[in-house]
C-alpha cells in the first residue's frame, strides 16, 4: 500500500507540475511587464520609438547606432529627428552622410538646420556658402504669406485702417524682398478708399528685427473719382518667428498726408483660423 501511494504521489505531481509552471510564468509576466521593443516599432512605423530607441542608444555612448535610429524617423519625415541625425554623423567626420538630413531640415525652414547646415559648409571650407545659410537662417522659419493689419495716424488728416497681403518666400532673397496688396479706408474722409500694390525691402538684423522700406502705388477712390497715386513708407518690424509682426513705420503719398503706423501681422492660416472662430 505504501508503495502504491508513492506511485499515486509521483503521478499527482508530474500531472500538477506543468500547471504550476505555467502558473508561476504566467504571475511573473503579469508582474514585470517587458520592455518595449524599440526597434521594432520603429521598424513599424512608430516615430516616437525611434527617437527613444535613439536616445537609448546615445545614453549607451552608441552614437554612430543612434544616428541611424535618428536616421529612420528622418526618412518618414520627421524634421527634427534629421537635425539631430546630421549632427551626430558630422561629430564622426561623416559630412557627405551628414547633408542629405541637414539639408531636408532646412528645407523645412527648421533654423537650427540652418546653422547646422552652415557648420558643414563651413568644415568643408566653403566660408561664402557658411556666410548665405547663416542669413538664411534670420528668416527662415517667418512666414511666408502674411495677413496685416494697421492703423495710420495722418498728421494732417486723412487717418485710416490698413490691410495688407504680405508674400515674401524664401525665393525672394530670403525673404528680404516683399510683394503684394494694401487697402486703405479712410477714417476721416468716408468716402476715400484707397488701392495699392507694393514691393518692399526689408533688411533682417536679427532673428527677430528687421528694418523695412517699401513703394505702393495704385488709385485712390473717392467721390469724385479715381485718381492714381503713390507713396513710399518706411520702418521697424519685430518678429515672433513664424507667427507675424509687430510694426511701427511713417510714409506719405502725392495725393495724401503724412501718417505714422502701427501694424500687427500674422501668418495667413493663423489668421484664418481666428477668423473662423469669431462670432
Amino acid at each position: 500500500m505504501a508503495r502504491r501511494g508513492a506511485l499515486l504521489a509521483v503521478r499527482w505531481w508530474v500531472t500538477l507540475l506543468p500547471c504550476v509552471l505555467a502558473a508561476c510564468a504566467t504571475t511573473s509576466s503579469s508582474g514585470v511587464e517587458a520592455p518595449p521593443d524599440l526597434p521594432s516599432l520603429c521598424d513599424s512605423g512608430d516615430l516616437s520609438a525611434c527617437e527613444a530607441w535613439g536616445q537609448q542608444l546615445l545614453g549607451e555612448g552608441r552614437r554612430e547606432e543612434a544616428a541611424a535610429a535618428y536616421g529612420r524617423a528622418c526618412q518618414r519625415g520627421y524634421t527634427r529627428a534629421c537635425l539631430t541625425e546630421g549632427r551626430l554623423r558630422m561629430e564622426h567626420g561623416d559630412l557627405d552622410g551628414a547633408e542629405p538630413p541637414l539639408r531636408k531640415s532646412y528645407d523645412d525652414n527648421m533654423q537650427e538646420g540652418a546653422y547646422a547646415l552652415a557648420d558643414l559648409q563651413l568644415a568643408r571650407g566653403d566660408d561664402a556658402g557658411a556666410a548665405r545659410l547663416r542669413d538664411d537662417a534670420l528668416s527662415i522659419d517667418k512666414s511666408v504669406v502674411e495677413l496685416v493689419l494697421g492703423y495710420r495716424f495722418g498728421m494732417g488728416g486723412g487717418s485710416g485702417v490698413a490691410m495688407d497681403v504680405n508674400v515674401q518666400p524664401m525665393a525672394f532673397l530670403a525673404r528680404r524682398l516683399n510683394v503684394g496688396v494694401n487697402m486703405t479706408v479712410s477714417t476721416t474722409y468716408s468716402s476715400r478708399v484707397d488701392l495699392n500694390g507694393f514691393v518692399g525691402y526689408q533688411y533682417f538684423v536679427s532673428d527677430w528685427a528687421a528694418p523695412y522700406a517699401r513703394l505702393l502705388s495704385g488709385p485712390q477712390l473717392n467721390s469724385r473719382g479715381a485718381r492714381f497715386n503713390v507713396g513710399v513708407e518706411a520702418g521697424m518690424k519685430l518678429f515672433s518667428g513664424p507667427l507675424g509682426h509687430l510694426g511701427v513705420a511713417v510714409g506719405g503719398s502725392r495725393l495724401g498726408s503724412t501718417y505714422m503706423m502701427v501694424e500687427l501681422g500674422l501668418d495667413w492660416i493663423l489668421a484664418l483660423a481666428i477668423l473662423a472662430h469669431m462670432p
